[in-house]
């Protein structure tokens, strides 16, 4: 990976410019020297009962930082998975939770009303609480 060094505020216009010229080859270099990570599971979302769930087959949820519903008793297996992820901010872990909006939520909706609005609760209830 290639050292970058941090661009000041007042610079980054004319950073950019150099790395769009000559048909972005730098914003290429500069993509292509990013450290991929470690490399994550996603068996959750590779099950047979959640793959309705991912609007897309390459789009999944990492193990790792998925958001796990509330297993209601009786239900199957699975029933704790929805496509999503927190996401750190700024300055708080899991500030944010990144998922495939509309067709997964739907399909989620249909199969569990009751945890998405159990999830979105306690969410809420977690925000309002730390104020």
């Amino acid at each position: 990976m290639l050292s970058h060094p941090p661009v000041q505020i007042s610079d980054f216009a004319a950073h950019v410019s150099r790395l769009k010229a000559n048909d972005a080859a730098l914003f290429a270099v500069e993509y292509e020297s990013i450290d991929p990570g470690g490399q994550f599971t996603w068996e959750a979302s590779n099950l047979d009962a959640n793959k309705p769930k991912n609007r897309y087959a390459n789009v999944i949820a990492y193990d790792h930082s998925r958001v796990r519903l509330q297993q209601l008793d009786g239900h199957a297996p699975g029933s704790d998975y929805v496509n999503a992820n927190y996401l750190d901010g700024y300055c708080r872990t899991n500030a944010y939770i990144a998922t495939q909006v509309r067709d997964a939520l739907i399909t989620f909706l249909n199969k569990a009303k009751v945890q998405l609005y159990a999830l979105c609760f306690r969410k809420l209830y977690t925000l309002v609480k730390g104020f």
